[in-house]
């Protein structure tokens, strides 16, 4: 017992250092996980506004959800309570107020259509008469199922896209579980659901830049989409034509590679789709949070249009 006294008597103070050292090492990785999050969020932010021109035209809007949470759900309060993940807290849209949204466009006489219906609209190559919304979900995680498919199916079976991370169904990632492809099929069999494809595995950054968007992974971006098909293919009997990049980025060599498979493809910029669109490029999405809700979708449905 002495000996353990004095053992301590002479290391307390290097313990106590080693200590401290270590807890300052852990609030910097934690804080330096925070600063990474933050700049998740950054990278998947639409850039800028709308035109003035564009403000003022008939058009298509698409428009990308994430996570749409119940605060009335215990589960749903905790385990955003638990996350530091600034991204899930930034993006994660009261099933309220996505049900508010819905009834905005509605009222001002916005048409909220399918992606099948917009490539159709697209193709024509005629002027567009009215404000459309296309509805988009990215990355799809558990409350795409128990809060939006039962608040869509309630409205009128609102029709709706979701790009699914194939090979991430069913994990739990950064504070949010994504879904199965069990609880999938009851979203996916309804005839107003479309689904595309948001990568099989890779959907992350490197040195907080889109891994696609390195021209040397050229070679595993095909093998991924490729997969990412495959899959989709033996879950739902069907293949897909749309791809919405991870953080809306990619090189023109994949874009020209999705394009020659026949895809249509999606960025994370704002813009309306109008007549002559060059269904060579991505389509523009507006990722929507209270900024572009207020700064973007807002204003382009409250502005009489010139082709009215």
């Amino acid at each position: 017992m002495d000996k353990v006294k004095r053992f301590f008597q002479h290391t307390w103070h290097w313990i106590f250092i080693t200590l401290c050292l270590i807890i300052i090492g852990i609030s910097c990785y934690l804080e330096y996980q925070a600063e990474v999050q933050q700049q998740h969020v950054d990278r998947e932010v639409s850039d800028g506004k709308l035109s003035d021109q564009q403000l003022h035209e008939n058009g298509i809007l698409v428009l990308c959800y994430h996570r749409v949470v119940n605060s009335r759900l215990f589960a749903d309060k905790f385990a955003l309570a638990l996350s530091n993940n600034d991204q899930l807290h930034e993006y994660s849209m009261p099933v309220s107020k996505l049900r508010y949204q819905i009834h905005y466009l509605r009222k001002h006489d916005v048409r909220i259509i399918s992606m099948e219906t917009a490539i159709r609209l697209i193709k024509t190559d005629q002027p567009l008469k009215h404000k459309y919304v296309v509805l988009t979900f990215d990355d799809v995680d558990e409350t795409l199922t128990s809060n939006v498919y039962p608040l869509f199916k309630k409205l009128g079976n609102i029709p709706y896209t979701v790009f699914i991370v194939t090979s991430n169904t069913g994990r739990y990632d950064n504070g949010t579980r994504l879904a199965t492809w069990r609880q999938l099929h009851k979203v996916l069999g309804n005839s107003n659901v479309t689904i595309g494809v948001h990568t099989n595995n890779m959907h992350y950054l490197v040195d907080n830049k889109p891994v696609l968007k390195y021209s040397k992974n050229y070679d595993q971006f095909r093998k991924d989409y490729q997969k990412s098909e495959e899959i989709i293919k033996k879950k739902t009997g069907h293949y897909t034509p749309y791809f919405a990049y991870p953080y809306g980025e990619g090189t023109n060599r994949e874009q020209r590679y999705l394009v020659d498979h026949g895809m249509i493809t999606f960025s994370l910029d704002n813009g309306i789709v109008t007549q002559g669109y060059d269904l060579s490029q991505p389509l523009p999405r507006t990722m929507v949070d209270n900024h572009s809700w207020k700064n973007v979708i807002k204003k382009w449905v409250n502005i009489d249009s010139s082709n009215n």
